[in-house]
């Protein structure tokens, strides 16, 4: 390992050569980031980061091993790049358009009636549930566990566990049903 591999300035005057810049120039192109693409500068700005995150991770003495720190560093800029991209297209696919936005109105109780609406329900369903029930409801939906996990702790398979699923969700229908009605 290098003894300055948290100098950032040695990192930084590394990618100053001309090599290293066309290397992550043609990272960001493998990732589809052209000078035209409307996210560039934040590309390059998340490449450069990169670089340096790379830099200060790579294990090997450099600059014996020079070689292999360029691939390592490519591979590391192209998919954070593109790891990067993905996550701004799901920020903005999951952001409400502003003229949409207007007639959503904010009601704080609205939130805590359905919060009680939703504790009522739970309690009338952990009521009616039968054993089996009661533990997918419990450990499944309020603990987070996975199927996998409740079989290996009740030492049941696979089956017995969404059969209790599938009559917990039956029997959770027809409360919200007879909420719904009344």
């Amino acid at each position: 390992m290098h003894a300055d591999r948290f100098d950032n300035q040695a990192a930084f005057d590394l990618l100053a050569h001309p090599e290293h810049q066309r290397l992550l120039y043609g990272a960001l192109k493998a990732a589809h980031v052209t000078k035209y693409h409307p996210q560039f500068e934040d590309c390059v700005t998340v490449a450069h980061l990169t670089w340096l995150a790379a830099y200060q991770n790579y294990e090997p003495e450099l600059p014996a091993n020079l070689a292999d720190f360029r691939k390592f560093a490519f591979r590391r800029i192209k998919w954070r790049t593109v790891d990067y991209l993905r996550n701004q297209t799901l920020r903005t696919q999951s952001q409400v358009k502003l003229e949409h936005a207007l007639p959503i109105a904010i009601d704080p109780m609205a939130d805590q009636e359905i919060h009680w609406q939703l504790a009522a329900l739970l309690t009338e369903l952990l009521a009616q549930c039968r054993p089996g029930e009661r533990i997918y409801l419990t450990e499944f939906f309020l603990e987070e566990q996975s199927v996998a996990s409740i079989m290996h702790r009740h030492q049941v398979s696979r089956r017995t566990v969404y059969n209790w699923r599938t009559r917990l969700l039956t029997k959770a229908h027809q409360l919200y049903q007879q909420q719904a009605h009344n």
